[in-house]
């Protein structure tokens, strides 16, 4: 018996489930849920799990395939049906994508909007309309860049959309720490327009090589003289120091240059 972890595509959320199947991480799997056949990736796989726990979970096939493709044109239309409504109500949300479940069983509609909204005239005319289960989840900017996708300013696909579950919180004293505040928030701003998840990447290795410099305003002795350090270089590990003359200098920390005393 194996547990997978399961990322679904409709939620974005990962689920452990128990199978006697063999899976690989990467593989597209189709999941027997209470809602639907829901499509997902697995993310992990361990051994052991009970047995009673086992849930219906087989590969995605070529006939799943041509399934989702048909129900590619179907989510259109649906998309198309729902903004009409949208707008005739003249709710205050921008739509972003429509999934329906492998099955058919449910359609989600996503969209985002600076506050909540009340949708529920929206949701009786959408279950009207379409007779299933409907879903209307609003997302945040994070949530649907994951959805729709796209290449982060390095050239590469999304992070979020490739390996990045667990998001956390990514804060501008990240960026202070990084000497990124003063490049511009477009810069420093992912695709989503928050700040980029990468950003908490290498935190941790910034705040122990700052730790091997001298403090800014602390007064250091060096091969010319006295001086207070008024700025410092975390990756080249080096401070500029001001001399009592007002000449300022670069020193090394000595780990790497050792021609110079802190």
């Amino acid at each position: 018996m194996n547990t997978v972890s399961v990322k679904f595509k409709s939620t974005f959320k990962v689920h452990q489930f128990c199978t006697s199947l063999d899976f690989k991480v990467g593989e597209k799997v189709v999941v027997d849920t209470d809602s639907g056949l829901e499509l997902g990736t697995i993310q992990e796989v361990k051994r052991g799990g009970k047995k009673e726990e086992e849930v219906a979970i087989r590969r995605l096939t070529e006939a799943d395939e041509e399934k989702l493709a048909q129900l590619k044109e179907e989510e259109k239309e649906a998309l198309a049906f729902c903004a009409q409504k949208v707008a005739e109500l003249r709710l205050p949300m921008k739509l972003i994508d429509a999934i329906y479940s492998l099955d058919k069983k449910k359609l989600t509609f996503y969209f985002v909007a600076e506050d909540r909204v009340d949708f529920r005239e929206l949701l009786r005319e959408l279950v009207a309309h379409f007779h299933k289960s409907i879903r209307l989840q609003q997302l945040g900017p994070r949530d649907a860049s994951k959805l729709l996708g796209g290449l982060g300013p390095c050239g590469r696909p999304l992070c979020c959309v490739t390996f990045l579950d667990d998001v956390g919180s990514i804060t501008l004293d990240m960026a202070k720490e990084q000497d990124l505040v003063g490049v511009g928030s477009n810069k420093i701003s992912g695709a989503c327009g928050k700040l980029m998840c990468c950003l908490a990447y290498e935190i941790k290795m910034y705040e122990k090589m700052r730790k091997e410099l001298p403090k800014i305003g602390q007064e250091i002795e060096t091969e010319k003289g006295k001086g207070k350090v008024v700025a410092q270089n975390v990756l080249r590990q080096a401070v500029l120091v001001e001399l009592e003359d007002g000449t300022k200098i670069e020193i090394r920390n000595p780990k790497f240059e050792t021609n110079h005393k802190f």
